[in-house]
């Protein structure tokens, strides 16, 4: 008969108790922790809110024609445009914003980024380009990089219902539905938004104005 050492079997108990004893041990939180968790949570949302809250102000406060005339080698355009059907002229006018035209509108996050863009680049050609060098009509023909179908389309929207019920439209506008044409609306519209541009380009002395 084996006998065990009343010592080493207290030991052996013991140890056993150890293994499977769980701890209880609760989550603590510090004061400060707690502060700190307090400040970013009414923070953090106030940041978000006041950033979104300004970024739409400067949105809307730099996307008409009276931020955009305000440079002086958009004079010509802002004049044309107020003569235009989009710049509300005539009782079938629609007073559309630059914005509304010139940038694509077919995300929140491309139309920021876009219009920052553009902006940027305006605010840089105002302060460095001479105006007078600047071939406005040779940009015009460019016009499918600065005009997005998104945009035109957002007002537009009816367009290819419209069309159906129009024999000359539907045929104008089918093969553009269709996607078998590589267009884009201006290449068809070229004129659109600006009436006279050229006679108020050549008005100001802008180069390639008279054409």
């Amino acid at each position: 008969m084996i006998r065990i050492d009343a010592r080493k079997r207290r030991s052996f108990n013991n140890s056993r108790s150890e293994v499977h004893a769980a701890p209880d041990e609760g989550v603590s939180i510090s004061p400060r922790q707690l502060k700190i968790g307090l400040v970013a949570l009414i923070l953090v949302p106030t940041i978000v809110l006041a950033s979104w809250i300004v970024t739409d102000t400067i949105v809307h406060a730099t996307s008409d024609e009276a931020f955009c005339g305000s440079c002086h080698t958009m004079t010509p355009m802002a004049a044309s445009y107020r003569e235009d059907l989009h710049g509300g002229a005539g009782e079938r006018g629609v007073r559309a914003k630059c914005s509304q035209c010139h940038v694509p509108h077919d995300n929140a996050i491309n139309y920021i980024v876009t219009k920052t863009r553009f902006g940027l680049h305006d605010a840089w050609a105002e302060l460095t380009y001479d105006p007078d060098e600047i071939d406005w009509q040779a940009k015009r023909e460019h016009r499918e990089t600065f005009v997005f179908d998104s945009a035109c389309l957002e007002c537009h929207a009816d367009l290819q219902r419209a069309s159906e019920s129009s024999a000359k439209s539907y045929v104008a506008h089918r093969p553009y539905f269709l996607g078998t044409v590589d267009a884009r609306c201006v290449t068809c519209h070229q004129r659109v938004g600006h009436k006279n541009l050229s006679t108020h380009l050549a008005a100001s002395g802008s180069k390639g104005g008279s054409q």
